[in-house]
C-alpha cells in the first residue's frame, strides 16, 4: 500500500511529490516537478492513492469560500479561502490554486479521478498539511512556533522516517502522503461538499474544537501534543495530554469491570493499575 503526497507551489517552483509506503518510509521524493510532467510520474509511481495540498476546484458562485474550508475553521483550524471561478481565474493571488486545480486534471488524465466521498482507494484527495499536522497532533502548534520543526515532529511522532525529508515543500508533500495512507485504511474525516471538493483529516473521529497547545519553559516537544483519551469508549473523541480526559479513568474502569467478566486480559489490567475488581472476582 503506497500513498502519493503532492505539495503545489507556483509556476516557478512546481511541485514536490514523496511517496510513502506501508512503512512509512519515502520510498521516491521529486522536486519540482513541471505540471507538463505530473501524469506521466503518478503513472510511474502506481501509487494506491494521491492525495494533493490543494483544492480540486472553485467554490460555488455567490458564495466567498468552499463549505469544507468552513466546516475546518469550525475545528479552530484556519485555512485559505477558496473564491469562485469568477474571483479565483484571473486574480494573480490565487496562481497556486490553478496550478492545484490543474494538476487534478493531470492526475485524473493518469487514472486517479477527485475523490468525491466513499473508498478513497484509485481516487486523487484535496488535503491541507497543516490541518492534518493538527488532527495527528491533537492540538493546533504553539504561538511563534517554527513550522517546519513542528510538522516534522508530528511526522516523526507518527512513525514517518524525516530525516531525507529536506525542505518544508516535502515535510507537506509527506503529511499529505500520511493523511492518504490513513484514509485507505478508513481513518478518515471529509466535510463539505463533493462538488466543490473535500478536505480529508486522518481521523475517523473529530473533537468539536482543537486545543492551542502551549510550549512550557524546558518542555521538550513531545510536549506539544495532546493524543485521544485512553478510555476506550468508541464515542469519546476526547483529546488530552495525560492518558485519560477528567473523570475518563472512571469510563476505563468500567469498561474494564465488564470485560473483566468475560476475559483475563481486562483483569490483568485492573490489577496493573490497582483497580479493585468487580465484588464477585475479588
Amino acid at each position: 500500500m503506497r500513498a502519493l503526497g503532492i505539495d503545489v507551489g507556483d509556476d516557478r517552483k512546481g511541485f514536490d511529490l514523496v511517496l510513502l509506503d506501508e512503512g512509512l518510509v519515502p520510498v521516491a521524493r521529486h522536486r519540482r516537478v513541471r505540471l507538463d510532467q505530473l501524469g506521466e510520474l503518478v503513472r510511474g509511481l502506481r501509487p494506491d492513492v494521491v492525495a494533493i495540498d490543494s483544492p480540486p476546484a472553485w467554490a460555488l458562485d455567490g458564495a466567498t469560500s468552499r463549505r469544507t474550508e468552513q466546516e475546518i475553521a469550525r475545528l479552530g483550524i484556519r485555512c485559505f479561502r477558496t473564491p469562485p471561478a469568477s474571483v479565483g481565474r484571473d486574480h494573480p493571488f490565487y496562481g497556486w490554486m490553478r496550478n492545484g486545480i490543474a494538476a487534478f486534471a493531470a492526475v485524473a488524465r493518469a487514472g486517479y479521478p477527485r475523490f468525491r466521498g466513499g473508498d478513497p482507494r484509485g481516487t486523487a484527495l484535496e488535503v491541507f498539511p497543516h490541518g492534518s499536522a493538527v488532527v495527528l497532533a491533537g492540538c493546533l502548534p504553539p504561538r511563534r512556533v517554527n513550522k517546519r520543526a513542528w510538522r516534522a515532529e508530528v511526522l516523526r511522532m507518527a512513525g514517518v522516517a524525516v530525516r531525507e525529508l529536506r525542505s518544508l515543500d516535502q515535510v507537506d508533500a509527506a503529511l499529505a502522503a500520511l493523511t492518504g495512507l490513513r484514509a485507505l485504511r478508513g481513518e478518515l474525516f471529509a466535510p463539505g461538499d463533493p462538488r466543490e471538493g473535500l478536505i480529508v483529516l486522518p481521523r475517523r473521529t473529530i473533537p468539536a474544537r482543537f486545543p492551542r497547545a502551549v510550549l512550557r519553559p524546558r518542555e521538550g516537544v513531545q510536549g506539544w501534543f495532546f493524543r485521544p483519551c485512553g478510555c476506550g469508549d468508541p464515542g469519546c473523541a476526547a483529546l488530552t495530554r495525560s492518558e485519560f480526559a477528567p473523570g475518563h479513568d472512571a469510563k476505563r474502569k468500567a469498561r474494564l469491570w465488564r470485560l473483566a467478566r468475560d476475559g483475563q486480559e481486562a483483569l490483568e489490567e485492573l490489577r496493573r493499575r490497582g483497580w479493585e475488581l468487580p465484588p464477585e472476582l475479588s
